[in-house]
């Protein structure tokens, strides 16, 4: 696990699309809104290797001023796992793969739909600013209450389909985004 305030590692499949998405659009929101500092990573159960992000999302990127040209797709690794706070994929399915295949992560492992959603069923005391640890464990301490995990934890996969699903994915990567820095900087 990591020092300081903690590490987040997004996953998807090729991780050309969601999971980098993900991490560059958090690292940019945390960066502007002078939150904390978190190291953020991204990787693939099936990657394109050296990919660059999708060009939709990329331009989305720079359209919001966020440079992510440098990015290139790498491959999920259980260092990665180990050394992550939290891991956070874009399905269930991907976090089906990581705990059936390293069950001590299952309680640091979710959608990151579903972890937005234990924190927004069981606020923070405060006005953000939690630390990521604290807010790992306020969803684990959420999960047995709130039920299992539906398909509407689910990030919609846009690899290859038309603009209207990838702008329909960005747009709830956007949203879940924004309800996690809303827990992690002070308002």
């Amino acid at each position: 696990m990591s020092d300081g305030r903690g590490s987040i590692l997004f996953v998807c499949t090729g991780n050309v699309c969601r999971s980098p998405y993900l991490e560059w659009g958090l690292r940019a929101a945390l960066a502007s809104a002078d939150g904390p500092v978190i190291r953020l990573t991204s990787a693939g159960v099936a990657p394109l290797i050296g990919h660059p992000m999708s060009s939709y999302l990329l331009e989305r990127l720079q359209n919001r001023g966020i440079d992510a040209s440098e990015f290139r797709a790498r491959a999920l690794t259980e260092g990665m796992v180990a050394r992550a706070d939290v891991v956070l994929t874009a399905s269930r399915e991907h976090r089906g793969l990581i705990v059936r295949h390293m069950p001590s992560t299952a309680t640091r492992t979710f959608t990151v739909l579903q972890f937005a959603r234990l924190l927004r069923d069981r606020p923070s005391s405060g006005n953000g600013g939690a630390d990521l640890p604290a807010l790992v464990t306020l969803a684990q301490q959420s999960r047995g209450l709130a039920g299992a995990s539906t398909e509407h934890d689910d990030i919609e996969d846009p690899w290859k389909h038309s603009r209207r699903v990838y702008a329909r994915s960005a747009g709830k990567m956007d949203e879940v985004l924004e309800e996690i820095l809303e827990h992690l900087v002070p308002r």
